[in-house]
C-alpha cells in the first residue's frame, strides 16, 4: 500500500491514532509504576466510551452544526455528554474503579460531572485536529485556486496582446500595400517572424531581455517599411545583461503607440526609443512627436492591458509607468525591477 492510499484511508488513519494513544498510556504506566493497575483499568473504561462519544459527535458536527442546525447540535452534544457520562460511571462501578473526591464525599452527581468533564475534554481533543487539518487543506486549495485564476487572467491578457498587435499590423500592411506594394513580400515575412515569436512566448511565463529587445527591433523594422521620408526613427538598446528573465510582450504596447500616434502627412515625425539595463532593472523610454491637428482617440486595449500585466508580473513598487503628453510630444517611461 502506498503512502497516498494510506493517507486517504480514514479507517487506517483513525486506527493508527488509537494505537498511538494506547501506546502512550502504556508508556506512562511503565514510567510511573505506582498505581499502574488502577490507571490502566480506568483508561480501559474511558477509551471506548470516549471513542464512541467522539464519533457520534463527528456525526452531529456534519449533519447539524455544518448544516447550521445549531439548536439540534447543542441538544445532541448535551445528550452525548450526559449519556456518555452516565455510561462511564456505570462501567467504572462494574470494573471496580476507585474514584475519590478530595475533601468531600464521592456522590453520584460528582462522579457524573467528573465523567462529563473528561468526555468534554475528549471531544475537544478529538475534534480539534479535524478542523486544523481542514483549515490547512482549505488554505492550500484557496492558494491553488488563486494561482489558477491568475493563470487564466494572464492567458486572456496575452490573447488580447496578440489580437491588438495583429489588428494594428494588418492596418499598417494595408497602407503599405497601397503606397509600396513591392515591399509587401518582405513585410509579410517579417510579420510571420513576429507572430511566431508571439506564439512561442505566449507558452512561456518568462523570456530574456535580449530576445525581447530583438523582437522590438524586428517590429520597428517592419514599421519602418511604411514610413514616409519625413519620419525618423531612432532605437538604441544598452543591455549588458541580456540573459535576465523578463515577462514577454510587456514592452510592445509603448512602442506600438509611438508608430500609431506619431506619423503625420506633413512636418518632421520623430520617434526615439531607448532600452537600458542595470544589474537589477530595465528601463524603456519612448518619445514621439505629435503631428499638427492630431486628435487623440480614447484609449484602446494597449495601455489598460499593459497596466494589468504589470500588476501581475511586477506588482507594487517593482514597476513604475510614467506617461506625459504635451501639445507637440508624447513620452512614456517604464521602469521594471527584475
Amino acid at each position: 500500500m502506498t503512502l497516498s492510499v494510506f493517507v486517504r484511508s480514514r479507517a487506517l488513519r483513525h486506527g493508527l491514532v488509537w494505537v498511538l494513544v494506547l501506546a502512550l498510556i502504556g508508556l506512562l504506566a511503565v514510567l510511573e509504576p505506582a498505581g499502574a493497575p488502577e490507571k490502566l483499568r480506568r483508561t480501559a473504561v474511558l477509551l471506548p466510551v470516549a471513542a464512541l462519544a467522539i464519533y457520534v459527535h463527528f456525526w452531529a458536527l456534519r449533519t447539524m452544526l455544518e448544516q447550521r442546525h445549531y439548536a439540534s447540535y447543542a441538544a445532541t452534544t448535551a445528550g452525548i455528554l450526559l449519556s456518555g457520562a452516565w455510561l462511564l460511571v456505570l462501567l467504572n462501578q462494574l470494573a471496580h474503579v476507585v474514584q475519590t473526591r478530595p475533601g468531600g464525599p464521592t456522590t453520584f452527581a460528582y462522579l457524573l460531572g467528573l465523567a462529563a468533564g473528561n468526555l468534554l475534554l475528549a471531544l475537544v481533543l478529538g475534534t480539534l485536529p479535524h478542523y486544523v487539518r481542514r483549515g490547512v487543506l482549505s488554505h492550500y486549495q484557496m492558494q491553488e485556486l488563486h494561482a489558477r485564476q491568475l493563470e487564466t487572467e494572464l492567458s486572456l491578457l496575452k490573447a488580447q496582446v496578440n489580437q491588438h498587435f495583429l489588428f494594428n499590423t494588418l492596418n499598417n500592411l494595408y497602407g503599405l500595400s497601397l503606397a509600396a506594394p513591392d515591399q509587401m513580400p518582405e513585410a509579410l515575412l517579417q510579420l510571420a517572424g513576429l507572430m511566431r515569436y508571439q506564439l512561442d512566448s505566449s507558452r512561456q511565463h518568462l523570456v530574456t531581455v535580449g530576445t525581447e529587445a530583438e523582437y522590438l527591433a524586428n517590429y520597428i523594422g517592419l514599421e519602418k517599411l511604411r514610413l514616409r521620408a519625413n519620419s525618423h526613427v531612432d532605437f538604441t538598446a544598452d543591455l549588458p545583461h541580456p540573459d535576465q528573465p523578463l515577462a514577454p510582450l510587456l514592452l510592445l504596447p509603448l512602442v506600438e503607440n509611438c508608430f500609431k500616434h506619431a506619423i503625420g502627412p506633413s512636418g518632421d515625425n520623430t520617434i526615439r526609443i531607448t532600452l537600458s539595463q542595470t544589474p537589477t532593472g530595465l528601463t524603456l523610454r519612448t518619445e514621439n512627436s505629435i503631428p499638427p491637428h492630431f486628435k487623440p482617440t480614447p484609449s484602446g486595449l494597449g495601455l489598460p492591458n499593459l497596466r494589468a500585466r504589470l500588476e501581475q508580473f511586477y506588482p507594487g513598487p517593482r514597476h513604475q509607468l510614467t506617461l506625459n503628453a504635451t501639445a507637440t510630444h508624447y513620452t512614456a517611461e517604464l521602469l521594471l525591477q527584475l
